[in-house]
């Protein structure tokens, strides 16, 4: 029998196929009047001329008539028809167009209805949240009130049955205002009176239709269910027509293609009744009654008025929020399907239809269903770029109370539009997620940047996350476990929400309140260790986007747009903000600047390197990443680790971590432990400097003086590793020392132009071009260098291309004297030659200038001092010149220092330091600098010259002095070099290692208790090879009469030229003394002879004259 019942309820429905609009027009054109024919006469009704004569307006007495409390039994037919008729006219497009166009001229919404193609009424009413003009709203409100309540369905009824309705004088007001409109009208067309053959065909078919579905019978709340007939049995044929569970089904088909309009209509409808009184919701007022009236939901609200469902949607999450209470399992079912209402049609929220209208039809228009118009705004809310669009204030905050109403940072599904598109990621990666409670939400912003996330869900999401992260309390995840601190620390409201109280206004302060009290160190501890956890879980999903950090978005909106408008990438817009910090706003450049320093230490808030160096981070920093005792730890092992194949397959983790490089040289401050460990050098010895590059030299000019003079340091151990770290990572890359690259811009491009600026390659290219670089360039690159000399361990090329070399010979020894380590070992079998080269590279860089030298520059600081401060007299070949403080002096200094090696004249600490450069000198040709220059035709044409330059044979040197034995050298200059280079090898035999590894035997037989210098050595080995009772090696008498015989050579070329020559000659000379004495007595007897002399030639004269 039910089924029976079930299958004439199936009927019954079926005949809503032809009881609504066909056209357009099907109530539009329903009557034809006149405009002055739009008023209403109740004259010869006493009734109601009695209650509403006094009334002028049409409406105005409709509504009494129809209102009035008396009973409409007793009411004349003619009276009711009468009213019946001008019912009909509210329909009427010429009607409303007279009604509405003079109250309604200031809202172009309602405006764009009045058309004659348009069903006027329909459009009216579903734009009616919209108006914001009063005048307009009440006068919608009142045709509204007073339409017919079932217009939606009698359309055809109406258009059909007109003239019959008209011609028998059957319309009827329904007694009951409850009931359907149309009843006692059909009742009287049905009646015995009327002939069925008076009435019209066509009307006849209607009243058809409407008994075929028992109109008569039909409630007032059913009527969404004749109106989508259709409907129920293409989407929902499982469902019982006419049930609760048809009407959820319908709802949630209500947006798919095959949906008709006339259905998708009065669920609007429906809904808009929902919104505006709870009560019109069966199923949340039979769920929810208990939990509504046991927490006071309807506070401040008299019984018989109607009640908000955001109001009430407020109050049940705030229920929610709390631990202590709990809301029933159906309550909360209920809850979540009204949410996802609002979250479906934009026209269901009154405040946002107003506070919207202009932006949705400049930026929205025309694309509704399901949510899509919501995020369009949302996407709108933050322009990204110069051309696009805001939405308005206004329509930002009615989008914030959706938002906040809606709540779908507590259940992701709430959102028609992020629930399409995020099903597959949360299926596919959040599966095990458990939903409510925001948890799917936090699971999602996890996987943003990863192949698991899908365009359109990451869209989506962060529309979403743009709201949320305006509001704390709309994370579930960080309002539960932060609650208290909000309310103690950042005097937020205990209450989750209010439903007579914006939030947009305050509630955006608690956050960065929280946030400044997790990661300021001074204010660390003071917040529970939950809510801290939280707090920088949202730090890093929301890093993602500038969108999602008001505190920046807010105060760099302009500069957002004007400057950083094509960076939309993750990330990229604070990246892009920070690297152009300087153009900035003076607020925006603050927030910025405060942020990074803060982001420095804490690489969770970095988005681009969280995002680009993921699996680098968890397979090379795996130890930083569990201990977490420094969170920056993390940072300095990708740069440690930046070179490595793995970082550099991986070209945006390189380029992430580079950006960060050239972020942190824009202010110290932006790299933690730097700022930590050298705050208050900087303010000490460093004020004016303004970025940290410039900081570094400064201080790390400091350090170098102190290392070289053997003081105390100033500058303390932890600053000094800070600067180390520094230094060595600018030799890395040139981009990372913009002083050096801006001196050296256009060496650059002409003469490494293809050359990469990482790994060293850059600045080592510049080094090989040295000769031909810029003044500016050379200066710069002299300054790199003294930094690399004064401590190794920043001496990228060097340290990275002898890295293995270092841990085999070198790996007790201070970091700072690694190339002093280095060289003692270079000549090992095993030895690296890429190391070897590199190492050769630096001791003739050395021989160009002592000041990169500090063993000679300590040794012979005295010397340096008395013989060589302020000019530097070199013969013949410099021009006498003061010592230049920023540029190399190429091998001056050295110059004279060999000279005063020569004549013996220096310390004893210099001359023995001095010793062992000449030694490298003599088996290396190339690192003597001038002989090179000197003797480079010699060189290439006499002597056979290796390829290598790490040969430490000796040999070309060797060549050159017995060349100029045999008077084969043709320059005077290399003559007067090779002669010098002679002379060097007499004062000390250290200077001569061919001749010492030949008499390296009776060195230690006959000579081993000298000193070096002053010749000791080699006058022992002359005075044995002399003596008949003692004999040399054969190998040692023979290169040892091969050098007395160049020595003689020389002395014998040393011709004086000058008083200079003659003076050099003598003070370097054994028999000084005697040659001193010898011209005393010269002098002397020239004065007397002068003075006698003298006394005759004044005889002479005096007798002349006498």
């Amino acid at each position: 029998m039910l089924s029976n019942i079930k299958v004439s309820a199936a009927g019954i429905l079926a005949t809503c196929l032809i009881i609504f609009l066909r056209d357009a027009q099907v109530l539009g054109n329903l009557v034809n009047r006149p405009s002055d024919r739009f008023s209403l006469d109740v004259s010869g009704c006493a009734l109601y001329h009695k209650l509403c004569s006094h009334l002028d307006d049409d409406l105005a007495i409709l509504s009494c008539a129809l209102n009035a409390s008396y009973n409409k039994t007793q009411v004349a037919v003619l009276c009711q028809h009468k009213l019946w008729s001008h019912q009909a006219e509210l329909l009427d497009n010429d009607y409303i167009e007279y009604k509405l166009k003079e109250p309604c001229q200031e809202e172009p919404v309602i405006l764009n209805c009045l058309s004659p193609s348009e069903y006027m009424i329909d459009c009216v009413l579903k734009k009616k949240s919209s108006v914001r003009d009063k005048k307009c709203w009440r006068m919608i409100n009142k045709i509204e009130s007073l339409v017919f309540n079932d217009w939606q369905i009698i359309g055809n009824f109406l258009k059909n049955c007109y003239d019959d309705i008209e011609a028998h004088t059957c319309g009827r007001i329904p007694y009951d205002p409850r009931s359907l409109s149309q009843k006692q009208t059909l009742k009287c067309l049905q009646g015995q009176d009327i002939s069925l053959a008076s009435v019209k065909t066509e009307c006849q078919a209607e009243m058809a239709v409407l008994e075929e579905m028992k109109y008569n019978t039909l409630q007032l709340d059913k009527i969404i269910f004749a109106a989508c007939n259709l409907d129920q049995k293409n989407f929902c044929p499982d469902e019982v027509p006419g049930s609760w569970l048809m009407y959820k089904c319908l709802l949630r088909h209500k947006y798919e293609n095959g949906m008709r309009k006339k259905c998708q209509d009065q669920l609007f409808y429906d809904q808009r009744n929902i919104v505006m009184n709870y009560r019109m919701s069966k199923g949340l007022v039979k769920s929810c009654k208990e939990d509504i009236r046991k927490y006071h939901c309807r506070k401040g609200v008299v019984d018989d008025k109607d009640v908000r469902l955001a109001q009430i949607l407020l109050c049940l999450e705030n229920v929610s929020r709390n631990d202590s209470t709990k809301l029933s399992p159906e309550c909360t079912a209920e809850m979540i399907d009204h949410r996802k209402m609002l979250m479906d049609d934009y026209r269901l929220s009154p405040e946002l239809m107003q506070n919207c209208a202009n932006d949705i039809t400049t930026l929205c228009k025309g694309i509704e269903a399901g949510g899509r118009t919501i995020h369009c705004l949302m996407e709108h809310a933050r322009p990204r770029k110069r051309k696009d669009k805001r939405i308005s204030a206004a329509c930002q905050k009615s989008l914030e109370a959706l938002v906040q109403e809606a709540d779908p940072g507590e259940d992701w599904r709430v959102d028609p539009i992020l629930r399409k598109a995020c099903k597959p990621v949360v299926d596919r990666a959040c599966r095990e997620v458990s939903y409510g409670n925001g948890r799917v939400m936090s699971c999602l912003m996890e996987k943003l940047g990863t192949n698991l996330m899908t365009p359109d869900c990451e869209a989506a999401l962060l529309q979403i996350q743009y709201f949320i992260s305006r509001n704390f309390k709309l994370d579930p995840q960080l309002y539960k476990a932060c609650k208290y601190d909000a309310v103690t620390v950042c005097k937020s409201k205990l209450q989750w929400a209010d439903a007579n109280e914006h939030q947009s206004e305050k509630d955006p302060l608690v956050l960065p309140c929280l946030y400044n009290y997790a990661y300021n160190p001074d204010l660390r501890g003071k917040l529970k260790p939950g809510c801290e956890a939280q707090v920088r879980r949202v730090m890093r999903q929301r890093a993602i986007s500038v969108d999602l950090m008001p505190e920046i978005e807010d105060y760099c909106m302009d500069d957002l747009i004007n400057l950083c408008f094509e960076n939309t990438g993750k990330g990229e817009e604070i990246s892009c903000l920070q690297s152009k910090i300087k153009e900035l706003g003076p607020k925006c450049r603050e927030i910025v600047t405060n942020f990074t320093e803060t982001q420095s230490g804490h690489i969770e808030l970095n988005a681009v390197v969280n995002i680009n160096c993921r699996v680098p981070i968890e397979r090379l920093c795996s130890s930083e990443l569990k201990s977490k005792k420094e969170e920056d730890d993390i940072m300095d092992c990708l740069i440690s680790h930046k070179n490595d194949p793995e970082i550099k397959a991986n070209v945006n983790c390189r380029a992430a971590i580079e950006h960060e490089q050239l972020i942190s040289l824009k202010n110290y401050r932006f790299t933690r432990k730097f700022k930590n460990a050298c705050k208050s050098y900087v303010v000490r010895f460093c004020p004016k400097a303004m970025t940290k590059s410039q900081v570094v030299t400064c201080l790390s000019e400091i350090v170098r003086n102190d290392t070289i003079t053997k003081r105390k340091h100033t500058i303390f151990k932890d600053c000094r590793q800070q600067l180390r770290q520094q230094l060595f990572q600018q030799k890395e890359n040139i981009d990372l020392d913009p002083e050096l690259k801006e001196a050296c811009k256009n060496d650059l491009q002409i003469y490494c132009a293809n050359v990469p600026h990482g790994e060293s390659a850059a600045l080592e290219c510049l080094q090989t071009a040295k000769g031909k670089l810029s003044d500016e360039c050379r200066k710069a690159i002299f300054v790199v260098r003294k930094q690399e000399f004064a401590d190794n361990a920043v001496d990228y090329h060097l340290i990275t291309s002898c890295n293995s070399m270092i841990d085999l010979y070198c790996h007790n020894t201070d970091a700072a004297n690694i190339l002093d380590c280095l060289k003692i070992h270079r000549q090992e079998l095993h030895f690296d030659e890429n190391c070897k080269v590199v190492i050769v590279n630096r001791m003739i860089e050395q021989n160009m200038d002592y000041r990169f030298n500090n063993n000679l520059q300590k040794a012979c600081k005295t010397d340096i001092t008395k013989f060589c401060s302020d000019v530097i007299g070199i013969k013949s070949i410099f021009k006498l010149a003061k010592e230049p403080q920023d540029m190399e002096l190429q091998g001056k200094m050295l110059y004279c220092l060999k000279e005063k090696f020569r004549e013996s004249k220096l310390t004893t600490p210099c001359e023995n330091e001095l010793a062992n450069v000449l030694k490298e000198q003599a088996l290396n040709y190339r690192l003597d600098p001038l002989l090179g220059k000197l003797c480079k035709a010699e060189i290439q044409t006499i002597c056979a010259v290796p390829t290598d330059i790490t040969n430490s044979d000796g040999q070309v040197e060797e060549c050159l002095k017995n060349a100029l034995l045999n008077h084969k050298i043709v320059s005077a200059e290399c003559a007067r070099e090779v002669a010098q280079i002679i002379e060097e090898t007499e004062v000390d035999i250290e200077a001569d290692p061919l001749l010492e590894r030949a008499c390296a035997m009776d060195l230690l037989t006959y000579c081993k208790d000298l000193e070096h210098g002053a010749g000791r050595r080699l006058k022992c080995l002359k005075i044995i090879l002399n003596d008949s009772n003692r004999k040399l090696e054969a190998d040692c008498q023979k290169a040892l009469s091969s050098r007395l015989e160049m020595y003689k050579h020389v002395a014998a070329l040393n011709v004086i030229e000058n008083f200079g020559d003659m003076y050099n000659e003598i003070s370097s000379s054994p028999s000084k003394k005697y040659f001193l004495i010898v011209g005393i007595s010269i002098v002397g007897l020239i004065f007397i002879c002068g003075l006698y002399c003298g006394n005759l030639a004044r005889q002479a004269m005096y007798v002349k004259r006498k």
